[in-house]
């Protein structure tokens, strides 16, 4: 299936221009090929960037930035399975190459490879701990997936930290068909909760446990003192992190309107970190 907006949506993308420096060791032709593909692709035309890109990939096989947007522009366009192919064998043998596990995870994750999905999710943590590379140090979250619905999709982003002063671990951002926000969908594990999660299951926090919520949060509209705020639903309490199936599974209950909240508060501050 073919996902020509998903850069352009979620950010990060190797081939925007506006966002991406030149790449490494490429000769002047080279240079030139590879910006002819970021126009491409900025302009809405992943599939002629791809054919530029695995011109550039033969060329340059050591080149990550090369590398990571051949792999990018091939699970932009839906062609999960090539990018697996360059990324597997390529983060075997550059295990610093935080973007490049990223993009793997999300190729799996969209192949339906639970397996090496949660795999990969758990290298792509485990290098956050120690990296030292500025960028990926300063990030708190990265996408896992796109889920298409029937009117819209679903992104689903993964924490590399818990953020938000309500300690998401999960997010789903629900859009219409032209990426407008509509609402997000939150696993998270508040503060507040552990104090009574605490008293009724002190075992389960000896093991190093907290309660987890799942939480609805509408587009922020502006206000009239110019404060954005958002209508805050609550979906129901998990006692345990749950796995990142169950947390799709019950996201996709939510945007598919099978899962009302419970209780709702309107006025509540947008955080900045959302």
């Amino acid at each position: 299936m073919r996902r020509v907006w998903l850069s352009f949506v979620l950010g990060g993308s190797f081939l925007c221009a506006a966002q991406q420096p030149a790449a490494p060791s490429l000769t002047a032709e080279q240079q030139t090929l590879f910006d002819a593909a970021k126009k491409d692709f900025s302009e809405h035309h992943p599939e002629l960037a791809l054919e530029k890109m695995k011109q550039l990939h033969a060329m340059v096989p050591e080149n990550s930035t090369i590398t990571d947007g051949t792999a990018e522009t091939a699970i932009t366009l839906g062609d999960d399975a090539y990018a697996i192919s360059l990324l597997k064998p390529w983060t075997a043998t550059h295990s610093e190459d935080s973007f490049a596990f990223e993009w793997l995870a999300r190729a799996y994750a969209e192949t339906g490879n639970a397996a090496e999905r949660d795999k990969t999710i758990a290298a792509v943590l485990k290098l956050h701990e120690t990296t030292t590379n500025e960028q990926f140090k300063r990030a708190d979250r990265f996408v896992v997936e796109r889920v298409k619905l029937v009117s819209g999709y679903l992104d689903i982003y993964y924490a590399l930290v818990p953020f938000s002063r309500y300690h998401i671990y999960m997010l789903g951002r629900q859009v219409d068909v032209n990426n407008v926000l509509i609402r997000q969908i939150a696993l998270e594990s508040d503060d507040i909760d552990q104090v009574s999660f605490a008293k009724e299951h002190p075992d389960m926090v000896a093991k190093g446990m907290r309660r987890f919520s799942m939480d609805t949060y509408s587009a922020g509209k502006p206000g009239p003192n110019g404060t954005t705020t958002q209508t805050q639903g609550l979906i129901g309490f998990m006692d345990g992190q749950p796995s990142y199936d169950d947390t799709k599974a019950r996201m996709l209950k939510v945007a598919h309107g099978d899962a009302p909240p419970a209780a709702t508060r309107s006025g509540v501050p947008v955080p900045k970190s959302n």
